[in-house]
């Protein structure tokens, strides 16, 4: 039925009723929305960025070495840094190095006025004559430190001792800085 009239399908079918509702001329268009973006918070760019960079190297590291490189390239040496402590005791500073392995006359101390450096070598020299290796795991480590000084030292008062693998290097000041504690008002 269109406007209340019925329409026919053709001869010998069934009538079929369609009902047509008439709405008002006036058709309600949606309102237009702001189409600005947002401004963004900074700390998401650098989060957005970190988590990109992380991405990009974490990719590049897997494309440089898989995760059975170390079985694959085992002649590969370790490189190893020695972890350091350095305190500030007033007249002198105390610096502290792990050295496990190293014997005392592996290890070359240079001291200048505002930096130490600290070079060391440990491990097994093989020697391949007439020896058939199935595994050969142990090498030769060597490293090389060096620690910028945030004052002068007296070079020639440094003392270096060696205990059960901690170098403790002990640095006096040449002109200590005077410290005075301020109490909050």
């Amino acid at each position: 039925m269109i406007d209340g009239k019925k329409i026919a399908e053709g001869e010998g079918s069934k009538e079929t009723e369609i009902a047509i509702t008439k709405k008002s001329s006036a058709i309600v268009k949606p309102e237009k929305k702001a189409r600005g973006v947002a401004p963004a918070d900074s700390s998401d760019l650098w989060q957005a960025f970190d988590d990109t960079f992380e991405k990009f190297r974490s990719d590049f590291e897997d494309l440089l070495f898989p995760a059975n490189w170390a079985s694959t390239f085992s002649f590969v040496p370790e490189t190893r840094v020695p972890v350091i402590d350095l305190v500030d005791r007033g007249k002198d500073f105390l610096l502290k190095a792990e050295m496990p392995g190293f014997k005392k006359e592996d290890i070359e101390i240079e001291v200048a006025e505002d930096a130490i450096a600290i070079t060391g070598n440990a491990g097994w020299k093989y020697n391949d004559r007439g020896q058939l290796y199935i595994c050969k795991e142990r090498a030769c480590k060597t490293f090389y430190r060096q620690v910028e000084l945030p004052e002068e030292i007296k070079v020639d008062e440094v003392d270096a001792n060696l205990s059960q693998g901690v170098l403790e290097i002990t640095l006096p000041k040449k002109a200590p800085k005077q410290k005075r504690a301020v109490a909050v008002k």
